[in-house]
Formats: structure tokens, C-alpha cells, sequence
């Protein structure tokens, strides 16, 4: 895309993002007057070369869109669903009694890239081949490993070692994980992002990469097959919504556990100020009944039992349920611009470099969706072929008399209803998005399925009800160190009545947020 400098200061929008490269690469789409959609996915797209363990080609997304000239809110549910070849029979015939964390048998459908396209095909004023272009050249030229993906990279060591390209990638001659600062080239990456922009998304599911990807799978083991990525079609859906603190609130609606968090502020009617105890004691008791009810019911929507109303109305029976594989690794980036549209879009691989499989001579990197279905006959996300896994992503906005007031959304798989919800309190007590997602927060139970469900995880600089305070109250307190990844990458825009625009990216990401002008 050629940006043409424009010296009229006229304010264009803003983006908030984990990283600053693709921070960067939605403010230059604002700035050459790319709408709030343009924009959201050029910094995806970017973040799929630059953040290559949290999210990518292989993975899904969801995304929420506000259209200015209708001022609708549009849901994009751009997740794969189950290989016709995956049933629990499948698995237990290779003496298996879960979907493995890791590997080709981990795989669902990837639904990033059709959900790309389909969202500029109706939105859009750019095309895929000038959206892909930067982040082409940035995984031509290199990607400098920060110091977070170099922490990222050491703890998933063993299971990058075990694919030929990831460990090309990430780890030295040695088989040591490669120190932060070291610049990694992705050519088969970048020559897939060339072809994507060149023969278009259709290419992926139906055409020589999809060959490609089955075949490398099929080789591999897998049960994701060429045909299974020719169905895929991404679904336009509505979202789901309350009415909180004078506020529309809406969310992403099943397979997304969006709900959890509009059941966690439903809970929550009586605000007290965050971070005081009365804060915490509300919000661990609207968590607990939340989560409840999200892993007794939610899965893909075809296959609910009870509808989302049905759950916000406390309709819905609380029952227990399995435990499910919690620990996830995703980018969240918001946009908008001068026009009004709103764009809040969440993407991931599932857990920190997916699958650790890499589809053949395509440089994709696999997420593992498949392994938060359940093998249990009786779970409601129990696996189905053609089904679509309970996603812990989920992209929330906050709407005043039908116009964007805040966007919002955070990586951290169980805590993201937890720590949207804190943000957005943040937020409605009057903190800009800068402060109120590097707010210290909390976490009740788990990040990684090996965690204690019941532990209350507690930012050392959290007050005014300290560590110490909140020991006195719950049975198991662990204290992380300020502004830990634990606790998510929150980011947020807010706009003003007046039409000021604020934004905010977390200091737990290598994130930045701009306000643009053009």
C-alpha cells in the first residue's frame, strides 16, 4: 500500500496492539485513511510475523465491527471447526483419552485468513494483497526476538525442538532457545503471505496451499484434511449484550466465552470501587458463578442446550463440569476511526506456538483448538467432527446512546472475562485506557490446566486492598510480580462525547497505542 503523506491534521482514529511493529502498521493504514477494519487487520496480519507465539496464519479469530453508517454491530466468527475424521473413536483408537496439547492431531480448521477476507470483502476499503504487504516484508527482513518471546520461547524449548522449522527458527545450533535481540527470517512465511496476496484467501482452503497444508498433515498423522479446509466458511453472527452501568455492553456469543464476562458484570450491579476489598469479594463470587455455568453449557452454538439469554437470565442449571485445558496465548488489538467505526478483534494460536507443528514448506504455524474439546460423552464441548471448540477468545465493546465509548479486549485465556471486566470498571471509575489497563489486577484460578482453580492470583502493587489484605479473606493467595503476563495484555480505546479519542496498550506486552492524525 503506497502512503501518500498528508499534512492536515485531521484526527484519523487510533490502535492499540501488543507490539509495536504492528501498532505501527495500523497507525500508517489510519493515516493514508484505511478505516477502523483496515486497520485492525493490517496490525493482525503484522502481529502474525512479529508475535509468532501467540497468534498467526494457523489460527482463528473473532471480531466485533461498528459500522458508522448504520451504527450496527456486526460479530465475525472466524473459527475452524473439528476434521471430519475427529471423534472420540479416533482418539481412542490411538490409545488416547485426550486430545493431545501438541502435534498434528491438536489441529482444527485455521480460520484467520478466510475471516480476513471475508470481513474486507464487506467492510473493507483495502484489499488482502496491500493488507499483507508490510507484513510480507517484515517476515522477509526479520523479526527481532524480544525479551518476551525469548522468556516464551525457553519455556515451549522442548516442543519447538521437536519441528524441523520451528527449531530452524528459535533455537541455535546448539539447540539453545536463540537470546533476545537475535533477528529470525521467515521466508516460508513470508513467500505464503506473498501467494495469499497474490491468488487471495480462497488459495488457503481450496487451492494449491491447501494441498499443501493437508498434505503435510496427512503426513504427519494428522486427521485435518485438504477437504476439511475447503467447507470452511467463516459466520457473521450477532453479538451478545447487557445493559451494565448505563451501558450497552456486547461481546462475542458462543463458541466465544463471551458470556462468562457479561454473567460476571450481571453479578455485578453494585460497583464499589476497584481494587478495595468489597471490589474483590463481588467479583470472585460473580467468577465462581460464571465459570460454573460457562463449563456446564458453552460450546459452538449448534450444539448448546441453552441459548446465551437463557444463561444471562440465570435460566440455566449450574451443574459441575470437567476441567478444560485453560492455558492460552492471543493478541487483542482494537481501532477506530474519524468516521465512527469500531473495530475490537481477538486472534490466537491457543497455547504459546500452538501445536508446535508447522505445515510442511508453508511456514504456518498450527494452532492446537482441537485440544480444549473434551473426550467425555457427557461434556458439553465434547468433540464432534464438524464441530467448533469452546473458545476462551473473546472482543468486547462498550456502546453510549448507540455510539463506541470504549473498545476493549485482553489476551489470557480463563482470566479474559476476569480482566475485561476489570478494565472496563476501570474505565466506568474514570481512569483513561492508559491507566486502566496497566492497573494492577487480579486472577481467580487458573492459567494453566496444572493450576490450582481455587488460588486468588494478586499483582504485588495491587491496593488498596494489598496482597496481605486479600490473604486475610481468601484460603489460597499467591502473590506475582507487578504487571505480570499472568494477568493478560489488556489494551483499550476510549471516545469521549466531545469526540476525544483516548487509547492504551499494556505495559505486560511490548505493546504500543497512537492516536492518529492525518
Amino acid at each position: 500500500m503506497r502512503i501518500t503523506p498528508n499534512t492536515s491534521l485531521l484526527r484519523a482514529g487510533a490502535i492499540a496492539s501488543p507490539h509495536r511493529a504492528a501498532t505501527e502498521a495500523g497507525e500508517r493504514v489510519l493515516a493514508a485513511g484505511g478505516n477502523a477494519l483496515d486497520a485492525a487487520i493490517a496490525t493482525n496480519a503484522m502481529l502474525a510475523v512479529v508475535y509468532p507465539h501467540m497468534c498467526g496464519l494457523g489460527g482463528d479469530l473473532f471480531l466485533l465491527y461498528r459500522e458508522a453508517r448504520t451504527g450496527e454491530v456486526h460479530c465475525l466468527n472466524g473459527t475452524g471447526r473439528a476434521p471430519a475424521l475427529a471423534t472420540p473413536a479416533a482418539f481412542a483408537q490411538r490409545g488416547l483419552d485426550a486430545v493431545p496439547a501438541r502435534g498434528p492431531l491438536s489441529l482444527t480448521v485455521p480460520g484467520t485468513v478466510g475471516a480476513w477476507a471475508a470481513a474486507l470483502d464487506r467492510f473493507g476499503s483495502l484489499s488482502l494483497a496491500e493488507i499483507l504487504a508490510p507484513a510480507t516484508a517484515r517476515a522477509t527482513d526479520g523479526i527481532e526476538v524480544t525479551a518476551r518471546i525469548a522468556a516464551w520461547i525457553e519455556e515451549a524449548r522442548d516442543d519447538i525442538a521437536a519441528d524441523p522449522a520451528l527449531r530452524e527458527w528459535f533455537l541455535d545450533a546448539a539447540g539453545a532457545p536463540v537470546a533476545a535481540g537475535t533477528v529470525v527470517r521467515l521466508p516460508d512465511l513470508a513467500a505464503t503471505l506473498r501467494r495469499l496476496g497474490d491468488a487471495g484467501a480462497p488459495d488457503l482452503y481450496a487451492g494449491e496451499l491447501a494441498q499443501r497444508l493437508g498434505g503435510a498433515v496427512e503426513a504427519a498423522g494428522g486427521l485435518l484434511t485438504a477437504e476439511d479446509l475447503g467447507v470452511y466458511r467463516p459466520d457473521w453472527t450477532a453479538p451478545v449484550a447487557i445493559r451494565h452501568a448505563g451501558l450497552d455492553v456486547l461481546t462475542t456469543p458462543p463458541n466465544s466465552q463471551g458470556v462468562t464476562a457479561l454473567l460476571m458484570l450481571r453479578r455485578m450491579r453494585r460497583i464499589a470501587p476497584p481494587g478495595t476489598v468489597a471490589y474483590l469479594d463481588d467479583f470472585v463470587a460473580a467468577k465462581l458463578h460464571a465459570f460454573a455455568l460457562r463449563d456446564a453449557h458453552m460450546t459452538d452454538a449448534d450444539h448448546m442446550r441453552v441459548t446465551p439469554d437463557e444463561l444471562l437470565a440465570d435460566a440455566a442449571p449450574v451443574a459441575p463440569a470437567p476441567p478444560a485445558p485453560v492455558c492460552g496465548d492471543t493478541v487483542y488489538a482494537c481501532a477506530v476511526d474519524a468516521d465512527g467505526n469500531a473495530c475490537s478483534l481477538i486472534q490466537s494460536l491457543y497455547y504459546g506456538f500452538g501445536s508446535c507443528f508447522v505445515a510442511g514448506d508453508t511456514g504456518i504455524l498450527m494452532h492446537n483448538r482441537a485440544h480444549y474439546f473434551s473426550l467425555r460423552p457427557d461434556a458439553a464441548n465434547v468433540l464432534a467432527p464438524g464441530k467448533r471448540t469452546l473458545h476462551t477468545l473473546m472482543a468486547c465493546m462498550a456502546l453510549e446512546d448507540g455510539r463506541p465509548r470504549y473498545v476493549f479486549g485482553t489476551m489470557g485465556a480463563d482470566g479474559q472475562p476476569q480482566v475485561n471486566v476489570q478494565v472496563l470498571h476501570r474505565l466506568l471509575a474514570g481512569a483513561p485506557p492508559a491507566d486502566a489497563v496497566a492497573a494492577p489486577r487480579v486472577l481467580h484460578g487458573r492459567f494453566a490446566l496444572e493450576d490450582d482453580p481455587d488460588t486468588l492470583h494478586v499483582e504485588a502493587d495491587h491496593g488498596p486492598a494489598g496482597p496481605d489484605v486479600v490473604a486475610e479473606r481468601h484460603p489460597r493467595v499467591a502473590v506475582v510480580p507487578a504487571r505480570s503476563e499472568l494477568l493478560g495484555h489488556a489494551h483499550a480505546i476510549a471516545i469521549g462525547a466531545d469526540g476525544q479519542i483516548t487509547a492504551g496498550a499494556d505495559p505486560r506486552s511490548d505493546g504500543t497505542a497512537a492516536v492518529v492524525w492525518r
